[in-house]
């Protein structure tokens, strides 16, 4: 917008400030000496020195050292050191700003709108800005940061950056401060090395107006550029002035408008967190490989560090790709094929745990078939490179944590009286430890976890009102989520929705009704059920429910035995009494047919009775409802 004075200001209500980085990760050798990365008999790239004497990058050795006899050329065959290099700049750069997004090895973008405009709003009208770095088109000097003085904050914030890149990790770089993505990665480039550049928006057109061609525009690929070049098109200014129709009827509507963007410098994409890569993958090319045994030797060693990498990353892979490239003399690089297969969850388990040699071993057979069914070896063929890639990567152990975990119902007690009641029961009740073993271990993992004796009621000081939330559940209306007397709330607040139902349902109530007046404590205890009576009259309303628990705590050692069906070894009487009453008489019905739920020793007989008079039939079809206890444990 313009203001009164007839300057140019920046429209606030559309600004976003946007820079690349591209960190140089160097070899190790002298700066002044001419210096390359040697993949196989070609440099992948080269410092300037090596560009000033005449070597480019994807040129071969030999014409590289003819060209400059001093060349230095280190291996970069293993990718193992740059990438662990690359992740650490991108680590670095998230300790600044949360929007980073990775670009290949050693570039990121950046979206720091939101630090530029801290930093704004602590600058006074006394302060001066001035710009940090080139400026494109400009001296530093002769540019008026106060008309644009987002970026000239954001050049201090790039500045800031590879400082903290340079004492920290030892490297260079170049950074880029513009409007939008597309225009920070092009002004990265055009001062080199170890620089950076600000682009004003009023030189938008000049910048885009130097690319030598369509192939120079990010976002615009090898395939889209020949069906452009189809059209006539060359050169960015030939797609600034086609007709949106006529690119609108070759390419689509959507395309259309994005390459006429990218054309005039406009780019509404976002600054997207890279996150955890979607996929990890290795590959090799070749001047020629034709026989089966060569490919399969090249796989199995591709594989090797492939598994390795994805080892340490800690996922699961769920589908395995292997991709081709058949040697084309008019289509060199960009005739791939490639195929996929899902990988057995045992073989990415044994990824997940660390066997590599032995799943190596089973991928190279499943990577065999895949190579088949692209390539007929009764024929001559000719490959220039190989590549295999895990994808659909998941983290593993989905199911200890997931909600299908029996762990989940339940919490842990941190609480250092978080000693299994079946241990109180035998320390308290000698007598008994004839016949009441510990629980199986499923059974135990739920002692554990349910509280102690001195936490299985609410505090005496909590409310009334603070109880109530303390039980409540989603799914149940509040004003039924007190749990029945004898479970604790805090663990029937995180049973499973049915069980607490069940729990609440009036049969449940009536039938616990019925056992508790069957089983009372015996006539020489008048005192307690006294003691019990008068402390329900002095309590208020709220606390008598928490009263009977604790009643319950001392009535459950009076559970009656059956004469003619004993526990089996491995049961807990004290928590066997604490199951629903309905429950109680399916495991007893269980344990007389000799077909006990909880696996028992060898060594223990169980009794031939039970206590369930002709219900058996009737026991047997409630085992199988969904909404069973029985159905979150498994034998032991």
């Amino acid at each position: 917008m313009d203001n009164s004075d007839g300057e140019v200001e920046e429209d606030e209500t559309e600004w976003k400030t946007c820079f690349v980085d591209s960190a140089a990760v160097c070899p190790a050798t002298s700066p002044a000496a001419a210096s390359g990365i040697q993949q196989k008999y070609i440099i992948v790239t080269c410092n300037y020195v090596a560009r000033e004497r005449g070597v480019t990058k994807l040129m071969s050795v030999t014409d590289a050292k003819e060209k400059c006899p001093e060349l230095v050329l280190v291996k970069g065959e293993d990718l193992t050191h740059y990438r662990e290099m690359s992740y650490q700049v991108t680590e670095l750069l998230l300790s600044f700003c949360p929007l980073v997004e990775r670009l290949g090895f050693d570039e990121n973008f950046m979206d720091v709108t939101e630090m530029v405009e801290r930093r704004l709003a602590r600058i006074s009208e006394s302060d001066s800005l001035s710009f940090k770095g080139n400026v494109f088109n400009h001296s530093s000097a002769d540019a008026n940061a106060s008309h644009h003085p987002r970026l000239a904050i954001g050049s201090h914030i790039a500045a800031e950056m590879r400082d903290a890149i340079w004492s920290k990790l030892g490297l260079t770089g170049c950074a880029g401060v513009a409007t939008n993505k597309l225009l920070a990665k092009l002004v990265s480039g055009t001062f080199k090395p170890n620089q950076q550049t600000v682009l004003l928006q009023e030189n938008v057109s000049d910048i885009m107006g130097c690319l030598s061609g369509l192939r120079k525009v990010p976002g615009v690929g090898h395939q889209t550029a020949k069906r452009l070049q189809a059209l006539g098109l060359v050169s960015v200014k030939d797609l600034q002035l086609c007709p949106l129709g006529d690119l609108a009827r070759e390419l689509g509507g959507t395309t259309a408008q994005r390459l006429r963007n990218l054309a005039l410098g406009i780019d509404e994409s976002a600054v997207t967190p890279t996150g955890a890569p979607q996929s990890l993958s290795d590959e090799d090319s070749f001047r020629k490989m034709c026989s089966v045994k060569e490919v399969m030797a090249k796989i199995q060693e591709l594989l090797g560090g492939l598994v390795e990498r994805m080892h340490k990353d800690g996922r699961q892979p769920q589908t395995f790709r292997l991709t081709i490239r058949r040697f084309s003399a008019t289509n060199k690089w960009f005739s791939r094929e490639s195929r996929q297969a899902p990988i057995p969850s045992g073989v990415g388990q044994k990824i997940v745990s660390g066997n590599i040699e032995d799943t190596v071993s089973q991928l190279v057979l499943l990577a065999g078939k895949l190579f088949h069914k692209m390539v007929d070896c009764s024929a001559a063929f000719h490959l220039t490179l190989i590549n295999v890639c895990f994808s659909n990567l998941q983290s593993r152990g989905p199911a200890a944590s997931g909600k299908g975990a029996i762990t989940s119902f339940f919490t842990h007690n941190a609480s250092p009286r978080k000693t299994q009641i079946s241990s109180i029961q035998n320390q308290n009740n000698s007598a008994q430890n004839a016949d009441s073993c510990l629980l199986d271990h499923q059974i135990s993992e739920f002692s554990r976890n349910v509280p102690p004796k001195g936490q299985m009621t609410c505090n005496s000081e909590q409310s009334e009102e603070n109880y109530e939330a303390s039980c409540s559940t989603e799914g149940i209306n509040s004003d039924k989520t007190k749990p029945p007397p004898h479970v604790d709330p805090e663990v029937f607040r995180l049973l499973p929705e049915e069980i607490q139902k069940e729990l609440l349902s009036p049969d449940y109530l009536n039938s616990l009704q019925s056992y508790m007046s069957k089983h009372e404590p015996p006539e020489n205890d008048s005192s307690m059920k006294a003691d019990r009576s008068r402390m329900n009259h002095q309590q208020p309303a709220g606390m008598r429910v928490i009263n009977e628990e604790n009643v319950m705590e001392q009535e459950k050692l009076w559970l009656p035995r059956s004469s003619d069906c004993n526990f089996p070894g491995n049961v807990d009487p004290e928590v066997f009494s604490e199951l629903p009453p309905d429950v109680q008489k399916e495991l007893m019905s269980e344990w007389k047919q000799q077909n006990p739920v909880l696996k028992t020793p060898s060594s223990r007989k169980t009794g031939k009775g039970s206590i369930s008079k002709g219900k058996d039939r009737k026991a047997e079809g409630r085992s199988s409802q969904s909404n069973n206890l029985l159905k979150y444990f498994k034998p032991g």
